[in-house]
C-alpha cells in the first residue's frame, strides 16, 4: 500500500460513525499499519449529521483529513449529500439502504447497498448492531486487514461495556460477522 487508504464515514448523530472510524483505525494499528482517525467536530448533536475520517497506510500519515476517499460510507440519506464531494472515480461506497433510498448520485461507482438497519432489527433482534453490520461489510473493502484485528479492536473499544454486559460482545460480533458475509 503506497498511498494511505482513505475512508470517510457519515451518518446521523448517535449512529456510531465516529466510533466506527476509531475502531477501523485501531484495528489497522493493531495489525501493524499506520493509522489515524479524525472526527468532524461542529455543532452536530444526536440527530445531526456527523462524519469521521480514517486513513490506513504503511508509512506515517502526515495529515488526517483528505478530499477524496477510497471507501465512502453513508449511514443516512442526509449523509449522501454531506460527503458526496469526497467521491473519486474508483471510490467504493457502502450505504445503509434502510435509510439511503436515493443512490442516483452515486451512479458509476461501486455501490454496496446494505439493509443494515432491517437486518439488525428483524434478523438479529438488536437494532443497535446495525453499525457493526456496516463495519463487517467495510472490512471486505479495506485492504490488508482481517477479522482477527477487528475482533481485538472491538474488545478494546468496548472493554468497559463488555464487563458490565458480556452479552454485548456476542451481539456485536454476530452483527460484524453478518456484515462481513454481505460483501463477497
Amino acid at each position: 500500500m503506497s498511498e494511505p487508504f482513505k475512508i470517510i464515514i457519515c451518518g446521523e448523530g448517535g449512529q456510531g460513525a465516529l466510533s466506527v472510524a476509531e475502531i477501523v483505525a485501531r484495528a489497522a494499528w493493531m495489525h501493524g499499519k499506520k493509522a489515524v482517525c479524525m472526527p468532524y467536530f461542529s455543532t452536530e448533536k444526536r440527530g445531526g449529521v456527523s462524519m469521521a475520517y480514517a486513513q490506513i497506510g504503511d508509512e506515517p500519515i502526515v495529515y488526517p483529513k483528505f478530499s477524496e476517499a477510497d471507501l465512502w460510507v453513508a449511514l443516512s440519506q442526509r449523509s449522501v449529500d454531506r460527503i458526496h464531494s469526497y467521491l473519486k472515480p474508483d471510490t467504493k461506497c457502502i450505504v445503509n439502504s434502510f435509510l439511503v433510498k436515493d443512490v442516483s448520485t452515486l451512479e458509476g461507482h461501486e455501490v454496496h447497498e446494505i439493509d443494515a438497519t432491517r437486518i439488525a432489527k428483524e434478523e438479529l433482534k438488536k437494532p443497535r448492531t446495525f453499525n457493526m453490520i456496516v463495519m463487517g461489510a467495510m472490512l471486505r473493502l479495506i485492504p490488508g486487514l482481517d477479522k482477527a484485528a477487528f475482533s481485538e479492536a472491538l474488545e478494546r473499544q468496548f472493554k468497559d461495556k463488555y464487563e458490565r454486559d458480556p452479552s454485548l460482545r456476542e451481539m456485536n460480533q454476530k452483527g460484524f460477522d453478518v456484515g462481513y458475509e454481505l460483501i463477497k
